[in-house]
């Protein structure tokens, strides 16, 4: 069979391979989604691949960023990936959609990583998505207030901050400037013991939500699983 006859079949039945891969609402779909997530992790991330990496992180489910991820660090996932406008505002788009504490922490420093990468310089990744006090504070509401700084995530959200803080830096741009201001109130939040981060974030940002259990494979599945992952690890 063609190519093109391949790709036909593929647009005609798109919805069905879309709730097969990416739904995540019954545990057929999750071990499906798991199945085409390990095949993605065999093949490697690349510029052609990155987005189907970044829509099962989407998928917020840890059965399917697990085995997605796998033995890689989630913060560096996207690290040999150039940063570009679409893939920034994707993350960021991800953290605006989610309570702290709603991410699975794999897919939350996946998701961290991206931004990590584009704002090493601030400057550089201001070009690509200019960054606004929503988006800082869209970072901020994932910090621990009672944990310390090197839990990883709080380390790296703060490691973020710091990095926005010299916004506009070279140029003494003024808008830039007051982007790096608030980027440094919400760092300090974070360290003063007699603030709390909504001093720097308005409350509603910092909701938690707890109690959001994610759709489970069949046990089998999932007992497979596990024991894949454990010859992984040894």
């Amino acid at each position: 069979m063609s190519f093109q006859e391949d790709r036909r079949i593929i647009m005609d039945g798109v919805y069905y391979i879309r709730e097969a891969l990416f739904a995540c609402t019954d545990p057929i779909q999750v071990e499906s989604a798991v199945s085409f997530a390990r095949f993605l992790n065999w093949s490697g991330i690349n510029r052609e691949t990155y987005p189907l990496f970044l829509r099962l992180i989407q998928t917020n489910n840890p059965w399917v960023v697990d085995a997605l991820i796998a033995n890689r660090e989630p913060r560096l996932l996207f690290s040999t990936i150039k940063p570009n406008t679409e893939l920034i505002d994707a993350a960021f788009a991800n953290l605006f959609s989610f309570h702290p504490d709603e991410l699975y922490e794999k897919a939350l420093m996946a998701l961290l990583g991206i931004i990590e990468n584009a704002y090493f310089d601030a400057d550089d990744g201001y070009k690509w998505h200019a960054i606004e006090i929503m988006d800082i504070n869209a970072l901020g509401k994932f910090l621990i207030k009672d944990s310390p700084q090197d839990h990883p995530l709080n380390k790296l959200v703060l490691h973020i901050l710091d990095r926005l803080t010299h916004l506009g830096e070279a140029l003494k741009d003024h808008q830039k400037n007051l982007l790096a201001k608030h980027a440094f109130n919400v760092r300090y939040a974070y360290f003063d013991s007699t603030k709390a981060l909504n001093d720097a974030i308005p409350k509603p940002i910092l909701t938690r939500k707890f109690g959001i259990e994610p759709v489970q494979p069949t046990t089998e599945f999932a007992e497979l699983t596990k024991a894949r992952q454990k010859e992984q690890q040894d």
